[in-house]
């Protein structure tokens, strides 16, 4: 069945850090393809990364993320918002 792909998720982790993922990502063959989701469906290839702010838990609504990106010289929705700093993967549309 060429074309195929079977993803089977093994890792459930809460909180994912850096540290955690160079842990988990150096059990793994270095060939793997990396992916992200893509815009309406499928995946493309991870292509970029970029280092971000994130203002976290702003949103409620069930279909965004619980978390948004900060742009910067944007100012947090809420003024009492907790801001870290972070990784995002990037695919070819994004």
């Amino acid at each position: 069945m060429s074309g195929l792909v079977h993803c089977i998720r093994v890792w459930r982790i809460n909180i994912m850090k850096v540290k955690k993922l160079i842990e988990l990502l150096s059990q793994m063959n270095p060939e793997l393809l990396v992916v992200v989701a893509g815009y309406e469906g499928g995946v493309d290839e991870m292509d970029k990364f970029e280092m971000c702010d994130i203002e976290l838990n702003v949103n409620t609504e069930w279909y965004y993320g619980k978390h948004e990106i900060l742009a910067e010289g944007d100012t947090p929705t809420n003024k009492d918002s907790t801001i870290v700093r972070g990784v995002r993967l990037i695919g070819d549309w994004s």
